[in-house]
C-alpha cells in the first residue's frame, strides 16, 4: 500500500459516505459536509446563562443525507453590537454511518456570518472514530446552514 497505513486506508473507506474525504498517510481524514438546523431552542434574544440545543441534519456536498447530530451549548457572554453577538460554549456530536465524532469549542456567534470560520476541537468519538482527535471549523453560511470541515486523526 505504499506510504499509507492499512488502518488509514480502511478508515477512509467508510468515511467516504460522509462527504468530501481526503486520507493522508498519517491517519488524518478530512471530512467536509453541511449541517442544517432542523430543531433549535435558542431564543432570538438569549439571556446570559441560557442553555440551548440544536438538532442537525448532515449532508454531503451533493445534498445527500449522511447522518445527523446535536449541539448543546450555553450563552456565557453577551456582546452589545449591531447586530448583537453572543459568546457560547458548545459540545457537538456528528453521527455518521461509521460512528460518531465528538467536538467542543467556544464561539463569538452571529448567525449568519459567511466567511468567518469558528474553531472546533475534536475530543473523541465512537466506532471508526473511537480514537479521534483533531480540529475543525464551522462557517455559519445562512441562518440554518453551516459548512463543517473536520481534520480527524485516528492513528
Amino acid at each position: 500500500m505504499g506510504d499509507m497505513s492499512r488502518r488509514a486506508a480502511l478508515l477512509g473507506v467508510p468515511a467516504a459516505a460522509a462527504g468530501t474525504v481526503a486520507v493522508s498517510a498519517s491517519g488524518t481524514t478530512e471530512l467536509s459536509f453541511t449541517a442544517t438546523r432542523s430543531k433549535n431552542t435558542l431564543p432570538l434574544s438569549p439571556p446570559l446563562g441560557a442553555p440551548f440545543i440544536i438538532y442537525l441534519a448532515l449532508r454531503n456536498p451533493t445534498g445527500q443525507a449522511i447522518g445527523d447530530g446535536s449541539l448543546t451549548a450555553m450563552v456565557v457572554d453577551l456582546i452589545p453590537d449591531v447586530p448583537p453577538k453572543i459568546v457560547i460554549q458548545l459540545k457537538v456530536i456528528f453521527r455518521l454511518a461509521d460512528g460518531e465524532i465528538h467536538a467542543s469549542g467556544m464561539q463569538i456567534r452571529q448567525v449568519p456570518e459567511p466567511g468567518k470560520l469558528h474553531q472546533l476541537a475534536i475530543t473523541g468519538g465512537t466506532r471508526a472514530y473511537s480514537s479521534a482527535r483533531g480540529e475543525g471549523t464551522v462557517e455559519h453560511v445562512t441562518a440554518d446552514v453551516s459548512a463543517v470541515t473536520l481534520k480527524v486523526v485516528t492513528d
